[in-house]
């Protein structure tokens, strides 16, 4: 448990002293601007001989200044011992392959992610390197790379860190855990007023205060572990670290949503149309993947599969879930003649299919049950992804009749999810609140095209989930929505 907030204050203060006092047997700084008798000045001179950091040609530090983004990431990665990513693809369009600060951004990219555009039109990822670090950016990503164990905080309490500082609750929950644990680790200690100021900008001194509590020695031990033979996987793979992250993308009247899972590995489930066929390509590759474990095409319509053959076309894939639907129209045969020339894996999607089940995290097939639907929506692949205590449900352009035929076919334990992915756009003929009410989810996504010409989302979804207070975003009006977990809990990021 946290200590109140007098008692940590005091003792932190004790311990920093003593770390000042006797940590350092000798110590004489390099740099013009940090003079001996500085407080931060036994951590600058132990980092920097370390070749953790560096100061300027002029031979100063300017301990003073606010450290960028881009500088931080270098600061963690050199600190931790991670070895460099050996990706030669951005994920971020404000990060080029050729900056000086690329692999070490690259490194780091679940432990300090960047930021969804918000222009219209513009799905990329921007990582702002030279934004200035905040107080949380610098925190959280600190914990991740450390990688502790942070069972004891979830399910994350309102309450958490209300006895360290006054300004909690400006804090964002589910970065709450890693800022407790920080603290608790002395490698923190808030304003003196007793407040985190988690938005402000850090500067180069308090950095490296930071850094070197948590990494006194140059024992690595920990990444060292983890670092081994992992070099082709993403940065958060080969950390260790457990996350699934779902991109419901926003690709107009359509569905697509990418999922990355905890062991490097992806899912793509349906591609829109053919019109988005290449931005969705692109998306992927920008985020440095290429290779689709599992790929599924809920059910033949041209909104969910149009863009599919540029999927295939650009894509190492490893199997292709659909089901055993058939419509004659040119862009399903098409994917069909694709298929058959690319000698891709296929597996039927219907109940009861296993995609993967493997230690805390498992990929369901909830529907279709027969062959025999009047309507080709009802065909449609429902996908239930399972992580810790979390999961995920995508329901195609799943309706009220397939929706009934799973309630009578599985329970509430196979049906429950944090997040659905509505389905048929928000369409009246899905989403039955008997249905929802078994799910019980904390959050809704409707993927829809702005001012499409079937009047998706329709009021009587929206008034549904509104009224089981269901919070829903669109892609329409929201643009691409990220939702991650990380086995405890399940938090939008930005």
């Amino acid at each position: 448990m946290l200590r109140k907030r007098v008692t940590w204050s005091v003792t932190i203060a004790v311990l920093t002293l003593l770390m000042c006092l006797g940590s350092f047997s000798a110590y004489a700084t390099s740099f013009y601007d940090v003079p001996d008798d500085f407080w931060a000045a036994p951590y600058i001179t132990n980092l920097e001989s370390r070749g953790i950091i560096s100061g300027y040609g002029d031979g100063t530090f300017l301990p003073q200044n606010y450290v960028a983004r881009c500088e931080y990431a270098k600061m963690l990665v050199n600190a931790s011992g991670l070895k460099l990513s050996t990706k030669r693809t951005s994920p971020y369009a404000d990060v080029d392959v050729n900056d000086w600060s690329f692999p070490y951004i690259n490194s780091i990219t679940q432990q300090m992610p960047g930021y969804q555009s918000t222009s219209p039109g513009d799905s990329r990822l921007y990582f702002k390197p030279w934004d200035n670090a905040t107080r949380e950016d610098v925190t959280v990503a600190l914990m991740k790379v450390m990688n502790y164990d942070l069972s004891e905080y979830y399910p994350v309490d309102d309450s958490l860190l209300s006895d360290v500082f006054y300004d909690y609750n400006t804090i964002p929950k589910q970065d709450r855990p890693y800022i407790a644990e920080a603290v608790k680790q002395g490698y923190i200690t808030g304003t003196q007023e007793g407040t985190f100021q988690g938005g402000d900008p850090i500067i180069r001194c308090e950095v490296a205060a930071i850094l070197y509590r948590a990494f006194p020695n140059d024992n690595t031990a920990y990444v060292d572990s983890v670092n081994n033979n992992n070099e082709e996987l993403p940065s958060d793979v080969a950390l260790g670290n457990s996350f699934v992250k779902v991109y419901y993308l926003n690709i107009g009247q359509g569905d697509s949503e990418f999922v990355l899972l905890p062991n490097g590995k992806t899912m793509l489930i349906d591609a829109s149309t053919s019109k988005y066929g290449k931005e969705i390509c692109s998306f992927i590759k920008n985020l440095g993947y290429n290779k689709i474990d599992y790929l599924v095409a809920t059910h033949p319509h041209a909104d969910h599969i149009g863009g599919m053959n540029e999927v295939l076309n650009n894509f190492e894939i490893g199997t292709l879930y659909m089901p055993n639907a058939v419509t004659t129209t040119k862009t399903y045969e098409q994917f069909l003649s694709t298929i058959i020339e690319k000698n891709i894996n296929v597996v039927e999607a219907k109940s009861g299919v296993t995609i993967f089940n493997e230690d805390t995290m498992s990929a369901f097939i909830l529907a279709p049950s027969n062959n025999e639907y009047k309507d080709l929506n009802n065909y449609s692949a429902v996908i239930r992804i399972a992580f810790g205590n979390t999961a995920f449900l995508f329901m195609g352009d799943a309706e009220i009749e397939s929706e009934n035929e799973i309630l009578s076919n599985y329970n509430i334990e196979s049906l429950w999810a944090n997040v659905i992915k509505i389905g048929h756009h928000g369409s009246s003929s899905s989403s039955q609140q008997a249905f929802l009410s078994k799910v019980n989810p904390m959050f809704a996504v409707i993927s829809c095209g702005a001012d499409n010409k079937y009047g998706h989302p329709t009021e009587q979804t929206l008034n549904t989930l509104n009224n089981m207070g269901i919070k829903t975003f669109r892609t329409d009006t929201d643009g691409t929505i990220i939702f991650a977990s990380d086995g405890n809990n399940v938090y939008r990021e930005y």
